[in-house]
């Protein structure tokens, strides 16, 4: 029981300092092994109370986003550096006790991993359970007898397992939902929009290889070698990098986190090497989403799937049905409808000083294993005034659309906000 109520402070602790709007490098020290894990850190939400609904007004229709829950690393070229490397230096007796020590972890490690490559871990499937368990008993109205479940999934193959492990939990709950799934590329254009529509930039090239050369300048100013090696220049003598041997370990070390049924910790990096990772993840999710000041928009694509979302929403209306859509992706769909939607903490990053975007920005925050986005519509007898809030991690949030009740909008006023945002960024593409 002491174990659990000191893991659970912990939790609270992350979860506080990790959605904080801004960040320092003292509190972020503190929470440094989860914070460096970035986009590979466990989903940590759902603990939060809901306001409420107005009186009268009852939940009838989720539109959601969800990205896939934890999986294993999209590479197993890791595992192959730094055990094929460490075999040969514990021939030549060349490791240190610790190195010694990492040679066996990373076996089981790998011995897992093999040929799931990418794949949903159990934890990961156990996450989209938990969600869709906590989405139904938190809007049981929704999912009542007869009610439409609509869910798509991305064509990889961790993002449909994530969608039957979130459907199978509904149907569990309620064996009457007509539930309807479907995986396929037709509906990539919403699903996972590509961004050949987004107008290129003349800085682009000089962005891209600034914020590429900021993050390895980063990365090569951790060295690990001498805890795992006698000697340091053994890595140079066989013609290898400390700095790659180091992020080899630290990819290993985040992807852990999914797969805690092992009970292995890579970490054997200080707090301060961590906060260097940390800072690199953050530069390369803003250079990578386009939220960097004159970069390429790239966060312009997912209009395409907020459009969805509202033609959905209006035909849900319309036609006086209820139940849920529900889309399951990455990361890299989760991120910029956070930032499009103007979330509060997910946009207006000050990123003068590319390092310190960490005080404003966290991937942890936006997109942990199974991030997800929820947008719940209400609706009350003799009224045609619907009723929207928004959910990110389950923690409602703000919108840049003025309310006389929060946490909850009139869908008039933000339809039309965001079709007008739209609107600007068709004409600007």
């Amino acid at each position: 029981m002491k174990s659990f109520r000191i893991y659970f402070l912990l939790v609270c602790l992350f979860a506080s300092l990790c959605l904080k709007a801004q960040l320092n490098q003292t509190e972020a020290l503190q929470i440094v092994d989860s914070i460096a894990r970035g986009n590979y850190v466990s989903y940590y939400g759902g603990t939060d109370a809901l306001t409420p609904a107005p009186e009268g007004y009852q939940p009838f229709y989720i539109s959601h986003y969800g990205r896939h829950g934890s999986r294993f690393l999209t590479s197993n070229k890791p595992y192959h550096h730094l055990i094929d490397f460490l075999e040969k230096a514990k021939k030549d007796d060349a490791l240190t006790e610790l190195g010694q020590q990492l040679l066996p972890k990373l076996r089981i490690a790998y011995a897992a991993s093999k040929g799931k490559s990418g794949m949903l871990t159990r934890l990961g499937g156990e996450q989209h359970e938990q969600i869709a368990h906590r989405m139904f008993c938190n809007f049981p109205e929704v999912f009542a007898n007869g009610h439409f479940v609509d869910a798509r999934s991305t064509v990889v193959p961790r993002t449909k397992a994530s969608m039957e492990h979130f459907c199978a939990e509904l149907k569990r709950l309620n064996p009457q939902l007509d539930i309807r799934q479907r995986t396929t590329k037709e509906d990539a254009y919403f699903m996972k929009p590509n961004t050949d529509s987004v107008k290129r930039t003349p800085q682009q090239k000089a962005i891209n290889k600034l914020a590429l050369k900021m993050q390895d300048s980063l990365k090569a100013t951790i060295n690990i070698s001498q805890r795992i090696f006698k000697d340091p220049a053994y890595v140079t003598r066989h013609k290898q990098n400390h700095s790659k041997i180091a992020y080899s370990l630290f990819e290993i070390y985040r992807d852990m986190a999914c797969l805690p049924e092992l009970g292995l910790d890579f970490n054997i990096f200080t707090p301060e090497e961590l906060f260097t990772y940390f800072k690199s993840i953050n530069i390369n999710w803003m250079e990578r989403t386009g939220v960097l000041p004159g970069s390429e928009p790239i966060y312009k694509r997912i209009y395409a799937t907020l459009k969805n979302i509202i033609t959905w929403a209006d035909i849900v209306i319309q036609e006086q049905t209820s139940g849920a859509s529900l889309r399951f992706g990455h990361d890299t769909q989760v991120f910029p409808l956070a930032y499009i939607l103007q979330l509060d903490g997910c946009t207006d990053f000050p990123v003068s000083n590319w390092e310190e975007s960490y005080r404003y920005f966290s991937a942890c925050n936006i997109v942990p294993m199974a991030g997800n986005i929820q947008i719940i519509f209400y609706r009350k007898d003799k009224s045609n005034d619907i009723l929207v809030k928004f959910l990110l991690q389950e923690k409602e949030k703000h919108i840049p659309v003025k309310t006389d009740i929060w946490p909850y909008y009139h869908w008039k006023d933000v339809r039309k906000y965001y079709m007008n945002q739209i609107r600007t960024s068709a004409a600007s593409l």
